[in-house]
């Protein structure tokens, strides 16, 4: 049941879709899947190397949360579209993720059952950077079951496929989480060393995690995937509280 439970966290954390057109340097088909992933957690991402444009041409005022959620979308963005060049098509079979971490040295899973917590957190969350986005998703969910007829509402947002920019959810009666523009309006990102850019066209950060909990209910996944990361954030309270 762990396993399963990885399986997903896995999928539902790499799959955070609307991450925009990435373009970057490294080549595709020759890289391996470790060095993907190495690539994505290696992106500098500091503020002084970021070049943010809003598409409303406002200035941007951001904070410390919304560089850890937009870093972890970036990154994720990264990972995807080299996985995908890998692949030779936009999906990507995670048990080949799998299977290269586990023929990196880090597990040896013929001599001992996986570590999961340890697996997790330490081979992809941590390195990755995405503990923002763990922890942003669970008050999502809440946003969005506690919103009057939303099943009724998701239904209607993937008929009428359109975000627009992530108002669609608004018009629709969801609540702004993040009240902060920055949050609430489509950023792009240069990167000045460029080693990557990401254009947003018709996503927010706050469109983008609604959309993550609007894929889930599509795929039939969202109560699992909520178990999971209610999980993981557990597992992310302990090391907090071990630091401390």
């Amino acid at each position: 049941m762990k396993r399963i439970a990885v399986f997903f966290l896995l999928c539902a954390t790499v799959v955070l879709f609307g991450a925009g057109a990435v373009s970057g340097e490294d080549g595709g088909a020759a890289q391996t899947v470790l060095t993907i992933v190495e690539n994505a957690t290696t992106l500098d991402l500091g503020p002084e190397n970021m070049e943010l444009t809003s598409s409303d041409g406002e200035p941007m005022e951001v904070d410390e949360k919304f560089l850890g959620l937009l870093g972890a979308k970036l990154r994720i963005a990264r990972l995807l579209g080299g996985l995908s060049e890998l692949s030779g098509s936009s999906g990507y079979d995670m048990i080949q993720l799998f299977k290269a971490f586990a023929e990196s040295g880090s597990v040896d899973v013929e001599v001992a059952p996986f570590d999961i917590t340890g697996y997790v957190l330490y081979h992809f969350v941590l390195p990755m950077q995405l503990e923002p986005v763990v922890r942003e998703l669970p008050a999502y969910y809440r946003a969005v079951v506690s919103t009057t007829d939303w099943e009724e509402k998701f239904d209607n947002i993937l008929e009428l496929g359109d975000l627009n920019a992530g108002k669609t959810f608004y018009l629709a009666g969801f609540p702004k989480v993040n009240k902060e523009a920055a949050y609430t309006t489509p950023v792009s990102v240069e990167l000045r060393d460029e080693s990557m850019s990401l254009y947003e066209f018709d996503s927010s950060v706050e469109a983008w995690l609604y959309s993550f909990w609007l894929r889930r209910y599509q795929d039939g996944s969202m109560e699992m995937v909520k178990k999971v990361l209610d999980w993981l954030n557990s597992e992310l309270d302990e090391i907090a509280g071990a630091k401390g």
